[in-house]
């Protein structure tokens, strides 16, 4: 039988459409691009935030401690007193609230083991001082170890923490767990030596047997109110006043405490008088929303029952027999920026009121102490002249932390001592005659002059492909590929509860609710192998490599229509020139 098709006016090959290389006609093509996530950019640390993100994503949750450890030595710490800038940055903020980062990260420091990664071997001949064991000196102390140094530090204090053992309250960071990282470091191959001071306990000229000095000694100077009748019983640094309330001592403050300042320490001053019992008042001399707190903070303040009286100073202090018995105060008015480019308070004439108080606790500022310095060391009132890596004008000497021209953060802290930790490798790198620094896979310096960041796969760090020093700003994002999931709320103790002892008030995400939180990130600016590329190439010109690591693009086929490059939700791709 005869088909009764009709004959096809063109004869069918057997070839392959994939004969005609359309690829031709392009004259810009697509091509990976990773870039930098804004959380990154955003960290003092330098941690590869994005890159844990994204492992807890696949559930390689064990990698993602992996990781955070080797950029961060403390992230159960961060997780809990870091002011987490990295939310402030996140792009996820303006769609249905920033990831909650700070949780996660503590989550994973929970997690990680005090053993990890265990002792280092010594592979440098070269020893390194560390004075003072705050944020910044353990955080150099431990990349140091890790690079193969020999690191000893020196504390004043009987226990090593600096201003976390001393400064923050149990109710922010609980001993125990400020213990068990500071183990670690020790574990590391770091060695302490508390109970000395470093030009009184021994001689500067001590440490010239180690072949580079950091220091990092914090500021530990309280500044004064500097009105009249300030020196008088009941009225005390809130520095001292902190650090005897967290080396277990319950002073006697009266009833009624009024707290000076506006930053942090005012904050930790007036929710540790109101677990002691008194009645908090806090006195500011600008508004709320030129407070230098975390705002956290101040509503955690607030919501335990701290009083505030803010566009207000104290001019006097009036006493009775030598014991104090309030403030004559002024309500001011905000006028013109001032240097810090805050608008400057000024006294109100006629608006003069008292403050009783049984103690008045000043937490306005603090300052160095550079009296036993070596002479050489360039230095002002306030700080210690270094340059990017921490090393100052004497060869050798390298100092961080609050002591140099930076914010008086734990992050930014964390972030100096690591950023000196590299300086010093390349110094002694450069003194042996050898031309690297610090070894790319255990320290790298991220957009800021941060160390970071690396994508890691077990042992080995995957190099980002066409990796530029670029924040990937929000409008390249393609957000119509995401949906809307309400961030995860940390779970509190109650107001009632939080102010009766000085239990723990912050108690995190549950491990659940950590990872559903890490998966609403939008792995900004960095290829996840979402296959979003790979669905919407019209050409399919897109295809998966065999080792799994990512995409190639064959561009004997792509047309250049750019059509993978406006789909990527992450910003991950770019378009350029045929031949650039």
């Amino acid at each position: 039988m005869s088909d009764p098709r009709p004959t096809p006016p063109m004869a069918a090959g057997g070839l392959s459409t994939r004969v005609n290389k359309t690829g031709s006609w392009k004259y810009i093509r697509p091509m990976y691009r990773d870039r930098v996530s804004p959380c990154a950019e955003g960290c003092p640390v330098g941690i590869d935030i994005e890159g844990y993100m994204n492992l807890l994503r696949e559930g390689r949750v064990d990698e993602a401690v992996d990781l955070v450890l080797r950029e961060n030595p403390m992230p159960a710490t961060t997780g809990r007193v870091c002011y987490h800038p990295c939310e402030g940055a996140c792009h996820r903020a303006s769609f249905d609230g920033a990831v909650a980062i700070h949780a996660v990260e503590r989550m994973l420091g929970d997690l990680a083991p005090a053993g990890w990664p265990g002792r280092v071997p010594r592979t440098r001949p070269e020893t390194v001082a560390v004075i003072g064991s705050g944020p910044a000196g353990l955080a150099c102390a431990y990349h140091l170890a890790r690079l193969g140094y020999g690191v000893t530090v020196f504390e004043a204090a009987p226990e090593p923490g600096g201003v976390l053992r001393l400064g923050i309250p149990d109710y922010r960071l609980p001993k125990e767990v400020l213990a068990r990282e500071i183990e670690r470091i020790r574990i590391v191959g770091v060695v302490f030596r508390c109970g000395v001071r470093v030009g009184t306990d021994i001689p500067w000229s001590e440490l010239d047997r180690f072949d580079a000095v950091f220091v990092a000694t914090g500021v530990h100077r309280s500044l004064g109110l500097r009105i009249e009748g300030e020196d008088v019983d009941g009225l005390r640094p809130g520095l001292s006043f902190l650090r005897e309330v967290n080396s277990g001592s319950r002073p006697e403050i009266g009833a009624r405490v009024v707290v000076v300042g506006g930053g942090n320490t005012a904050m930790d001053c007036a929710r540790s008088s109101l677990r002691l019992g008194a009645e908090t008042l806090v006195l500011y001399r600008r508004s709320r929303i030129e407070m230098p707190a975390n705002d956290e903070e101040v509503a955690e303040a607030e919501r335990e029952g701290v009083k505030f009286e803010f566009l207000a100073t104290p001019v006097a202090v009036r006493s009775e027999e030598g014991r104090l018995t309030g403030l004559d105060c002024i309500r001011m008015r905000l006028g013109e920026p001032d240097a810090s480019g805050r608008r400057r308070p000024v006294p109100i004439e006629g608006s003069e009121f008292f403050v009783p108080a049984d103690t008045v606790l000043t937490a306005i500022g603090e300052g160095p102490q550079f009296g036993t310095f070596p002479p050489e060391v360039d230095h002002d009132d306030w700080t210690v002249r270094v340059d990017d890596f921490g090393q100052s004008r004497r060869p050798g000497f390298f100092a961080g932390g609050d002591i140099v021209e930076q914010p008086h953060t734990i992050a930014d802290a964390l972030g100096s001592g690591k950023r000196a930790a590299v300086g010093i490798d390349m110094f002694l790198c450069r003194r042996r005659g050898e031309s690297n620094g610090a070894d790319p896979s255990l320290l790298r310096l991220g957009p800021r002059g941060n160390v970071s960041v690396t994508r890691w796969r077990g042992d080995d760090p995957i190099h980002r492909n066409n990796s530029v020093n670029e924040v990937v700003p929000l409008e390249d994002l393609n957000l119509d590929h995401f949906v809307r999931i309400p961030k995860h709320a940390d779970r509190s103790l109650s107001a009632d509860r939080s102010r009766a002892s000085f239990a723990e008030v912050n108690e995190g995400l549950s491990h659940q609710d950590a990872l559903d939180e890490a998966r609403r990130c939008f792995n900004c600016a960095v290829c996840n192998q979402c296959e979003i590329c790979l669905i919407f190439c019209p050409d399919m010109a897109i295809s998966r490599r065999e080792d799994g690591s990512g995409f190639d693009i064959d561009y004997d086929y792509c047309k250049g229509c750019g059509l993978c490059n406006a789909e990527c939700p992450r910003g991950a791709m770019a378009m350029t020139r045929e031949g650039l």
